[in-house]
């Protein structure tokens, strides 16, 4: 079912090209939605490695401070 302009029409209701086109744009929605996931999985990965950049400069400068340089 798909609903266009507040109409609602079953498959049987649309040209076979329609069809096509309906099934196209399930398919793009589909990656679309997979490449958002994968967009906010990268931004996970850079948070963690900034994280772990930030963790290793303070412990240097912890050990450097301890150790009077």
């Amino acid at each position: 079912m798909i609903t266009i302009d507040d109409v609602t029409y079953t498959e049987d209701d649309l040209s076979e090209i329609s069809q096509i086109h309906v099934a196209r744009i399930n398919q793009l929605r589909k990656e679309n939605s997979e490449l958002q996931m994968m967009v906010e999985e990268k931004n996970v990965l850079i948070s963690a490695y900034a994280n772990a950049i930030r963790e290793s400069v303070q412990q240097v400068e912890e050990e450097e401070i301890e150790n009077g340089w």
